[in-house]
């Protein structure tokens, strides 16, 4: 706006925002950012009920080993097809085959090294039932309860890893936090199982998987909130290292209770895991 008053001055008219709105809408912008991740913890708690419901039903119900056997193949089927259409093809396609790989190849190994760490001190056969291979007493092998909860909760942190980025797109990957809660259940009957023929009591057992299911869900929320601010380049890299490391995690301590003995139809049990998580990813697009 020009005033025109003897010499010639130039008088610029701005529109300054009342404080009171400023902190108003600083406030709405905190209320949305404490939703997501409440939304987050909902979501991680979803996905780490099965531990809960898995860790109850075996320690309070004796169950054969073939029936945890074929309960295991089921929850590997659904664990392998997350990993690899459901992350890992999704890290290459972002981040490229040789970085997804790379990265890939880092988080098994890492969970390889750590699992051979933890099995040193009785916590090698933590997913087994005790009716195959029986868990350490503590009488024989001091320490090994808390080298097994360690063990269980290194289990869970892939898991929190790929879901934490994940959760960063607008649509809930669905058919992921299906795969998780599912295939969760039979980890923990069969973890759960093993404990109490070692001679652990139901309240450890109960305490140690209730701690462990929400310590999943805390680090779910606290992965999601932390890697809203890294850099494009890097989330698919973490998700694939994640994905390397669920996949060592499988196979390391799901597949070998799955398949002791030879239970008949593990394989078939098996696909059928990995189908239905095909199912379930096609209907919740």
């Amino acid at each position: 706006m020009l005033c025109d008053s003897g010499p010639h001055t130039k008088v610029q008219w701005t529109a300054r925002t009342p404080k009171s709105i400023l902190a108003l809408e600083g406030a709405n912008r905190m209320a949305t950012s404490v939703d997501e991740v409440w939304a987050a913890l909902a979501w991680g708690a979803v996905s780490s009920v099965g531990l809960l419901i898995g860790a109850i039903v075996g320690s309070f119900f004796r169950m054969s080993h073939h029936t945890i056997a074929r309960a295991m193949s089921v929850g590997a089927g659904l664990l392998l097809a997350g990993v690899s259409f459901k992350v890992a093809a999704d890290a290459v396609r972002i981040a490229g085959p040789a970085a997804a790989a790379l990265s890939l190849l880092l988080g098994a190994s890492l969970f390889s090294v750590s699992n051979a760490l933890l099995a040193r001190f009785g916590a090698g056969h933590r997913k087994r039932c005790g009716d195959c291979i029986q868990q350490p007493r503590e009488s024989q092998q001091p320490g090994s309860g808390v080298a097994i909860a360690l063990g269980n909760a290194l289990d869970g942190l892939p898991e929190a890893l790929v879901l934490g980025i994940a959760l960063r797109d607008r649509v809930v990957p669905l058919a992921l936090v299906f795969a998780f809660s599912v295939g969760n259940l039979p980890e923990a009957l069969s973890s759960a199982a093993g404990m109490r023929a070692a001679g652990r009591s139901h309240t450890y057992v109960i305490l140690m998987w209730s701690a462990i299911a929400t310590g999943a869900a805390v680090t779910i929320a606290a992965g999601y909130v932390g890697f809203t601010s890294l850099d494009d380049a890097w989330p698919p890299r973490l998700q694939a290292f994640g994905a390397g490391a669920l996949l060592a995690m499988t196979a390391e301590t799901m597949i070998p209770e799955a398949f002791h003995n030879s239970p008949r139809f593990s394989g078939l049990l098996a696909a059928i895991g990995f189908g239905l998580l095909l199912l379930v990813d096609a209907t919740t697009r």
